[in-house]
């Protein structure tokens, strides 16, 4: 049986369009994975306080714009030896280029955050490096080409996987 859990991701853009995702990896024997900033929504808070309160742990950043909510995803995956069944909700967020600098992660995420990487959408949809969701590449191209839906877009596949969303 799977946790049900609510969480928020940012699409952190900056000026030139490149996107900030994180660096984890489950354990050592395990490779590291790209994924965007994010995590849980907590008790009696909305999404883009979520959002704010992530990217601020995450990447130390406070003057952030949240823009749009443009993506839905259900994901079910293992992490740790735990299966979750996670409802995404995706923003955009527009800051000027920063070199981020964590804030107040927790136990658990200063155990696998390694690092951090601004990507263009070529390199993102070219890398041969795990990223989750694993087509973000060829979806952000096609956001920053298309623009914004006029409401959020279903793009899970409702499979199961032993990788996480993260966060």
């Amino acid at each position: 049986m799977s946790v049900l859990r609510r969480t928020v991701k940012i699409l952190l853009l900056d000026q030139t369009d490149r996107l900030l995702l994180l660096r984890g990896r489950e354990s050592p024997e395990h490779e590291p994975i790209w994924y965007p900033v994010g995590g849980g929504i907590e008790d009696g808070e909305d999404a883009v306080a979520a959002g704010r309160r992530e990217i601020l742990e995450e990447t130390g950043r406070r003057e952030v714009e949240i823009g749009p909510e443009v993506w839905l995803r259900r994901h079910v995956y293992s992490w740790r030896g735990n299966q979750t069944d996670t409802h995404e909700r995706w923003f955009v967020a527009r800051t000027d280029h920063f070199t981020p600098t964590p804030h107040a992660l927790t136990d658990n995420e200063q155990t696998y955050l390694t690092g951090s990487h601004w990507w263009t959408a070529d390199e993102l949809a070219s890398t041969p490096d795990p990223v989750f969701p694993p087509d973000l590449g060829p979806r952000l191209t096609a956001l920053l080409r298309d623009g914004y839906p006029a409401s959020p877009i279903d793009i899970g596949d409702g499979s199961a996987s032993s990788r996480p969303g993260l966060g």
